[in-house]
C-alpha cells in the first residue's frame, strides 16, 4: 500500500466512528446521512493526502469532523423530505436496525445532556463542536474573548456525560 494510503487507513480507524457521531447528531439523527457525510470526509481526505501541493493537516480529527458536518448540512438545505424518525421510514438499506437505535438513543441523551447547559455554553458547544467554527470565529459571533469561549466548552464539556467509546482520562 502507498504511504498515502496507509496514513488513510490510520485516519479512518482512529477518526472514523467519532465523525459518524458528529455527523449522525448534525444530521438530525439520521445515520444514512451521516454515513454520506464520513463518506465525503474520508474521500476529501484521499485527495488532500495525495495532493502533494496540499498543505499538511495539523489537526485530522477536527479537519474530518468539520468536512462531514458540513456535507451534511449543505444536503440538508438541498433536501426537501423531513427526516425519517420513526423505523418504518427508514431506507432499506441502511444501516442495521441495532446501530440506528443505539445512535438515536445516545443522539436523545445528547440532546437532553445539552438542553440542560447554560445558554452561553450552549451556544459556545454548538458553534465550536457542532458547526465547526474555530474559537476565533465564534468569539466573534457571541461578541466574547476567546479564552471565554473555551472556558465557556471546557465547563460545557465536564456537565456533559462522556460518548460511548470516548476517552475519559480516568483510565489507565
Amino acid at each position: 500500500m502507498s504511504p498515502a494510503g496507509d496514513e488513510w487507513e490510520t485516519l479512518y480507524r482512529k477518526h472514523g466512528r467519532k465523525v459518524l457521531h458528529v455527523a449522525t447528531l448534525a444530521a438530525g439523527g439520521s445515520a444514512h446521512n451521516g454515513w454520506d457525510g464520513v463518506q465525503h470526509a474520508f474521500s476529501q481526505a484521499w485527495l488532500h493526502l495525495t495532493d502533494p501541493s496540499k498543505p499538511p493537516v495539523g489537526n485530522w480529527a477536527g479537519w474530518l469532523r468539520k468536512a462531514a458536518v458540513r456535507h451534511v448540512v449543505e444536503a440538508a438545505k438541498g433536501e426537501t423530505r423531513a427526516l425519517p424518525l420513526l423505523d418504518r421510514d427508514r431506507q432499506q438499506d441502511g444501516p442495521l436496525l441495532e446501530s440506528w437505535v443505539a445512535v438515536k438513543e445516545e443522539y436523545q441523551g445528547i440532546l437532553k445532556a445539552v438542553a440542560a447547559l447554560p445558554a452561553r455554553q450552549r451556544q459556545a458547544m454548538a458553534l465550536c463542536c457542532i458547526a465547526g467554527f474555530s474559537v476565533k470565529e465564534t468569539a466573534l459571533i457571541m461578541d466574547i474573548e476567546d479564552g471565554t469561549v473555551r472556558s465557556l466548552i471546557s465547563q460545557a464539556r465536564q456537565a456533559l456525560p462522556p460518548r460511548r467509546g470516548e476517552e475519559t482520562g480516568d483510565e489507565q
